[in-house]
C-alpha cells in the first residue's frame, strides 16, 4: 500500500451554520457539488478540504467544560493548517475575539499557534520556515 496525499478532514458539528461562517472567515468556500443534507465540503484556495458533518449533539458533559480547562476526549486531536504568514491567523483571531490557546510556539521548522473551532474542535496554524539546506 502507497498513501499518496491526505484528502480531507471530517468535522461533526452542531450547528452547521456557525460552522460554516467560522471556517468561511477562514477562507473556505463551500463545495456544493461534494455536499448533501447530511455533510458540507468546504475547500480553501489552496485545495485543503473539510467535511462538516451535520449530525453533532450538544453533550452537557462537554458543552459545560472551561475553555481554558477542556477535557482530553479520546479520538481526534486537531487539524494542521499550513499558512503563508501565522500573523495573519493571529490578526484574525484577535479580532473576531477568538482565544489563542497555545503559541506562537517555535518548533525549528514550523511556528505554530493552536485555537478552537465553535464545537471545541482543535486547529493548528503552522507558518513553515525556510529549508536552510535548500
Amino acid at each position: 500500500m502507497n498513501i499518496v496525499a491526505y484528502d480531507h478532514v471530517g468535522l461533526r458539528v452542531t450547528d452547521a451554520g456557525r460552522s460554516r461562517a467560522f471556517y468561511e472567515a477562514l477562507g473556505f468556500r463551500l463545495d456544493e457539488a461534494c455536499s448533501s443534507d447530511t455533510a458540507l465540503e468546504l475547500v480553501s484556495a489552496g485545495g485543503v478540504r473539510i467535511n462538516l458533518i451535520l449530525n453533532g449533539e450538544p453533550t452537557p458533559q462537554r458543552d459545560n467544560v472551561l475553555m481554558d480547562r477542556p477535557q482530553k476526549w479520546p479520538g481526534y486531536t486537531h487539524m494542521a493548517l499550513v499558512v503563508d504568514r501565522l500573523a495573519d491567523v493571529l490578526d484574525w483571531a484577535a479580532r473576531a475575539d477568538i482565544p489563542i490557546t497555545e503559541g506562537p510556539v517555535d518548533w525549528g521548522r514550523r511556528v505554530t499557534c493552536f485555537l478552537r473551532d465553535p464545537d471545541s474542535n482543535v486547529l493548528e496554524f503552522n507558518e513553515l520556515k525556510p529549508d536552510p539546506g535548500a
